[in-house]
């Protein structure tokens, strides 16, 4: 059996199909990371004006480069830390979920679409008037 017939490696909770340097610790850069190799990276701009250079169109693109990385990393360093949305979508249901039929709601105007105030029934082209005549009409029928 040859090493590509092997299942995928799961390192770190990262698992090789997705990432495929995930063995060597690879996957991810942490935010410290990314802090030291771009103040690096600036410094390494600011001294490159310290050169054999005579004009000084390298001098501007140099600290230009180097004040936008900087002002990224600042930005990037005080990022505020906001609690994550997580919305129900199709890809991550609880095991077991039943989606509503949300058109035969809207069509017989049960479950939440009978709670609707005028404004929203409107908004969806309904006259509440003629609506309330068809709901206790329907409660009629069904008593």
């Amino acid at each position: 059996m040859s090493a590509k017939d092997d299942a995928p490696q799961v390192y770190n909770g990262v698992s090789e199909a997705d990432v495929p340097s995930a063995k060597w610790g690879w996957s991810e850069l942490t935010p410290k990371t990314i802090q030291i190799a771009g103040w690096v990276s600036v410094a390494f701009l600011i001294a490159y004006n310290f050169g054999n250079h005579q004009g000084h169109v390298e001098t501007i693109w140099l600290i230009a480069l180097a004040v936008l990385i900087a002002l990224g990393l600042v930005l990037f360093a005080i990022r505020p830390e906001l609690s994550q949305v997580r919305t129900v979508t199709a890809f991550n249901q609880p095991v077991g979920y039943q989606e509503k039929d949300w058109t035969e709601l809207q069509r017989t105007m049960t479950g939440p679409y009978a709670e609707l105030t005028d404004g929203q029934l409107r908004a969806l082209n309904i006259e509440p008037e003629a609506f309330r005549a068809s709901q206790q009409g329907r409660h009629e029928l069904s008593n």
